[in-house]
């Protein structure tokens, strides 16, 4: 199993596969017509209850990684602590406050010596939410983390049985519940696959003054079907292998005043993915396409391929796999990202685009870009359409943006219903 796992991780930082196969390579497939039940805390090594830690936990309390159960509030006692526990949260109202201690696998440069390494074989992210079920008034304080092979803060949620095996929802049913009404703040996060993994529909989920650094594949991700997403007051820096937050099908959710630094492959994607590959995971048919999302007043700084990509695939061209919207059939992907708004933010590249623009009708509006060396400033496109989809841009606005580039924008295939101010 661990074999197959190692496979799949590394195939995966190769390609755009989906995370959810990262984050539950080692699994059997699950039958997607049957209710879920989450059985992963059989995984861990030793199982105790935070309830049994009295009013706080300290390092001497847990001697080897240790999944614990949060049947009640949870405290470090001091900031002095640094615990590899796994907080494993399986019921709603509760709460970790790390008081400026960290929870820390072993396998970050930074970790403490005193850390014996979890097992590469028992890797667990540092805070998991039970995924068949859906959560609320969960908060996570104060911590640092650092260094695991898995995901960060994992908040997955199937809907084994109840979207009838295929993903799709009934055209009058009511979208599902995921996790609700969440608050992650003052975290400092290290050396992790994935950074925050939000599942299928969350809601209500504040990620505030948070710093990832160095992730392997993406520091955030929000699943379909997500919205109320807050990211504000953070920092994301040295994201290696797929861009840095990616919105996949979430909407009316905002990233303010938040820096992207140096991460390689981009700072935000927003897209609506076509759909997951069959028999990996339990497919979620993406119903909600990512539209009336707000990114505002952020700065990015030589962020690779891109500082913000607005419908980043469109065009693509799927030859295999399982793709809702083509029927499993190879073809072009039609994104939909609209009504969404870019403004007051600051990009600086030397290479990449500074911003893409893909679909409208969006709002785009008193940003500045400077873009050095290499550096394209500015592209507004149909992606991988070409000029037989015009139409995609219609009501795009882009306008009283103060551009300083030696190269010019990247402008194709726009029509007579966008409105491009230089």
């Amino acid at each position: 199993m661990l074999s197959r796992t190692l496979t799949i991780l590394g195939t995966c930082l190769l390609s755009a596969c989906s995370l959810n196969q990262v984050l539950y390579a080692a699994q059997q497939p699950i039958n997607c017509a049957l209710p879920h039940t989450d059985t992963r805390i059989n995984e861990c090594t030793i199982i105790k209850r935070a309830s049994e830690f009295g009013s706080c936990i300290s390092a001497s309390d847990v001697s080897e990684h240790t999944c614990v159960v949060m049947d009640s509030d949870l405290e470090y006692c001091d900031a002095n602590q640094h615990i590899n526990i796994s907080a494993i949260f399986d019921s709603s109202n509760k709460s970790l406050n790390c008081k400026g201690g960290s929870i820390d696998h072993g396998w970050s440069p930074n970790s403490s010596n005193a850390i014996t390494p979890t097992l590469r074989s028992r890797q667990m992210p540092f805070v998991r939410f039970y995924d068949d079920r859906s959560l609320s008034d969960i908060s996570v304080r104060n911590c640092t983390m650092r260094g695991t092979f898995h995901a960060g803060i994992q908040m997955t949620r199937f809907f084994g049985g109840q979207l009838g095996g295929n993903g799709e929802l009934d055209a009058d049913e009511a979208l599902p519940v995921g996790h609700k009404n969440i608050v992650f703040e003052d975290i400092k996060m290290e050396g992790t696959e994935v950074g925050f993994y939000l599942g299928n529909f969350s809601e209500d989920i504040t990620i505030n003054r948070v710093h990832i650094d160095g992730t392997r594949r993406i520091a955030i991700y929000s699943e379909a079907g997500s919205h109320k997403v807050r990211i504000t007051n953070s920092t994301i820096s040295n994201n290696k292998t797929r861009e840095a937050v990616a919105i996949d099908s979430t909407y009316n959710s905002e990233i303010s005043n938040t820096r992207f630094l140096n991460n390689r492959e981009g700072g935000i994607n927003v897209y609506q993915n076509c759909g997951e590959l069959k028999g990996s995971v339990c497919p979620v048919v993406r119903p909600t396409p990512p539209n009336g999302n707000r990114i505002t007043n952020n700065v990015f700084i030589n962020n690779g391929v891109t500082g913000v990509q607005i419908a980043s695939r469109q065009g693509r061209n799927h030859a295999l796999g399982w793709c809702a919207s083509l029927n499993g059939l190879p073809g072009k992907f039609s994104d939909t990202s609209i009504n969404n708004v870019v403004e007051d933010n600051t990009i600086h590249c030397n290479e990449g685009t500074g911003l893409v623009l893909m679909d409208g009708p969006n709002s785009v509006r008193n940003n500045t870009i400077v873009a050095k060396d290499h550096c394209v400033p500015l592209e507004i496109s149909t992606g991988g359409f070409g000029d037989s989809k015009s139409e995609v841009l219609n009501g795009l606005v882009v306008e009283n943006n103060n551009v300083t580039s030696a190269r010019p924008p990247r402008l194709r295939n726009i029509n007579d219903n966008v409105i491009y101010k230089p």
